[in-house]
């Protein structure tokens, strides 16, 4: 253990040198009341309220028996490190231990609340230890300043690593025509396959946040061409979404008038999602018409919800309308939003656009929908997005005829 209240630290000298994967969990502990509390108490009241700081994490750090280190860091910070194995310790651990040391000296004009600890894993290496140490006092003072942002930029940095390895895969979501009893088509939902960066809502939060949904894009389009090249799945269709941002992406546009996607365009049908507003309809509109010429659809993803209103619906003559799944839930028991939906369902008909609802949960809504003349569904009900193209028990379509939407 060591434990030193003096402004300057480099590496210590226990871990200069070591094994090449040599990991350690390093703390900052951000302390900006500090100067408010010196002029308000005075020098050696300061002096003691950073003593009480230090023992606090000494106190804590020093109960899992593994080497340790904790210095007063410039102005008044703290900057703690451990060896990692075993259990990891949260930072709040931390934050509350030192918490407790300090708040019966502090005046109640000084705000506590402002304290933060942030926690940085480290990897040291076998060469320029000392480099990759003082990386990670910065990346944790970064963190206890700002710690959305810091969380934001390690998301970045791990999102450009699964674009490179291309660590993205697709699970894949039937969509039911129930009157004919047969799968008509697959929704294709990314995934991820690096830890930290699985689920589709935050690797396209972050993608979007940090101006890299067209490298995003880009690569999940190659992951998709190249499944499908092997697939032998063109009887049916494809549901691939796409971001309102990428048809800005010039390479958007080569890959799907002239690129591998090309081969594999009457069947797939590109689903406009609702993550952005589209701001010039007429130009989108015109993007989609050379689309169609190669033999591309468009659907209108989750329409009644978002920004997938009427507009979209008016200016882009979409051939696919997915009902939103807010419309479906429970539409058994609400006849008014059987009459609304049964009204779109006709109106889109007239213009000549399919309607799929979305979010079909149990055999009630099914039968509603079926009822108001939806035949064309997805939802767990169904099947649940798997790897694969997944079929659908018999049992999940409706056993009495009615009308069919019409063909594809």
């Amino acid at each position: 253990m060591t434990f030193h209240l003096d402004a300057a630290w480099t590496i210590p000298a226990s871990l200069q040198c070591g094994a090449p994967d040599e990991a350690l969990e390093l703390y900052y502990v951000r302390m900006p009341f500090g100067a408010e509390f010196e002029q308000q108490a005075g020098f050696d009241a300061h002096a003691t309220l950073l003593e009480h700081v230090g023992r606090a994490l000494v106190g804590v750090l020093g109960l899992s028996g593994r080497e340790y280190g904790v210095r007063h860091w410039p102005a008044d910070d703290f900057i703690a490190w451990r060896r990692a194995g075993g259990e990891e310790l949260p930072q709040e651990v931390l934050h509350a231990a030192v918490l407790e040391a300090i708040a019966p000296l502090l005046p109640c004009a000084v705000d506590s609340s402002t304290l933060s600890i942030s926690r940085v894993p480290v990897r040291l290496g076998d060469t320029q230890r000392a480099r990759a140490f003082a990386r990670a006092i910065a990346a944790a003072t970064r963190a206890a300043s700002d710690p959305k942002g810091y969380q934001l930029e390690c998301s970045a940095s791990l999102l450009d690593r699964a674009i490179s390895e291309r660590a993205f895969h697709f699970h894949h979501q039937p969509i039911v025509d129930c009157h004919a009893g047969s799968v008509i088509a697959y929704e294709w939902l990314c995934r991820g396959t690096m830890d930290g960066m699985k689920f589709p809502d935050l690797i396209f939060g972050v993608a979007e946040r940090t101006n890299r949904v067209h490298a995003l894009s880009r690569v999940l389009r190659q992951i998709i061409a190249d499944e499908l090249s092997v697939s032998g799945s063109e009887e049916r269709l494809h549901f691939i979404n796409i971001h309102p941002s990428d048809l800005d992406d010039p390479l958007f546009a080569k890959e799907t008038l002239d690129g591998e996607l090309t081969k594999f365009a009457s069947s797939i049908v590109f689903e406009l999602t609702e993550r952005a507003a589209i701001g010039d309809y007429r130009r989108v509109k015109t993007f989609f018409s050379a689309l169609r010429e190669r033999g591309y659809r468009l659907a209108i993803d989750d329409l009644g919800s978002g920004y997938a209103g009427l507009t979209a619906l008016a200016e882009l003559d979409p051939d696919f309308i997915k009902f939103d799944m807010a419309l479906i839930r429970d539409l058994h028991l609400h006849p008014v939003k059987r009459r609304l939906l049964q009204r779109m369902h006709q109106f889109a008909a007239e213009i000549g656009s399919m309607t799929i609802s979305e979010g079909v949960e149990i055999e009630n809504e099914r039968d509603a929908l079926l009822e108001a003349g939806c035949g064309w569904m997805q939802g767990y009900f169904f099947a649940r997005p798997a790897p694969g193209f997944v079929e659908v028990e018999d049992d999940r379509y409706a056993t009495a005829p009615a009308p069919h939407q019409g063909a594809m």
